[in-house]
């Protein structure tokens, strides 16, 4: 699909990305709720855990694999443990202030492969109207190693479409801000992109904005729905 521009565009629907982009925990390369699992693993698992993410970060189709895999490594697991390592949530450069500044009626969606129970932690942090993320089992405390993907990591513009016809906004009315290479597909089709401290220099290139700090948005989202266009902040 080719991306959606318009004169008469006015921003109604923000998704936003969640691993590397609402939020930045200390782990390298993604930052990503997923990796900080392996804090709480056996140094094996550990290995486990990193070496099944290599293997299967560019294979297109093998997603549901991967998740699998994933989950079998955690199963068994306290989910008091990985709840302390998880929180307090390490938002990005200026994610709070954003969400408590912004005006106007936007719907505001979370679209991550990343972990459930973080995302609607900040759903109900920074008052979102929904999120879509990874859903992990849990029985009697622990992660049973069952789960439910929502989407697939490789396939965010086919979930942004399905959002924007739910809601009933065209796509170029709708902004995604992301930070990696499986936002591209997003960023393909929607009417304003913004990439936030990107990971990717294919998604630096596609973006019609590059920002570091979120409270930059609001000057953008002005700026758009009033159809001026500057560059990067």
């Amino acid at each position: 699909m080719n991306k959606r521009k318009a004169n008469n565009k006015k921003i109604e629907l923000i998704l936003f990305d969640m691993d590397g982009t609402l939020v930045n925990y200390p782990n390298e390369p993604f930052h990503a709720s997923w990796d900080v699992f392996p804090e709480v693993l056996s140094e094996q698992k550990k290995r486990e855990w990193f070496d099944i993410r290599e293997f299967y970060l560019r294979k297109k189709g093998f997603y549901d694999e991967w998740f699998d895999k994933q989950l079998n490594l955690i199963k068994g697991i306290s989910v008091e443990n990985v709840y302390n390592a998880f929180f307090p949530i390490p938002y990005s450069k200026g994610v709070e202030s954003f969400f408590s500044s912004l005006n106007g009626g936007y719907v505001k969606g979370i679209v991550s492969s990343g972990v459930g129970f973080v995302a609607e932690k900040i759903k109900n942090d920074l008052k979102f109207d929904f999120q879509l993320s990874s859903d992990l089992e849990v029985k009697f405390g622990k992660f049973t190693g069952n789960g439910k993907m929502n989407f697939d990591f490789y396939e965010k513009d086919k979930v942004v479409a399905d959002i924007s016809r739910e809601c009933n906004v065209k796509l170029e009315n709708v902004c995604y801000i992301g930070d990696h290479f499986n936002d591209v597909p997003a960023f393909n089709i929607v009417g304003l992109s913004v990439a936030f401290n990107p990971k990717n220099k294919e998604l630096e290139k596609k973006a019609d904005y590059v920002i570091y700090d979120f409270m930059k948005l609001n000057k953008i989202l002005k700026k758009e729905n009033k159809n001026e266009h500057p560059n990067i902040f």
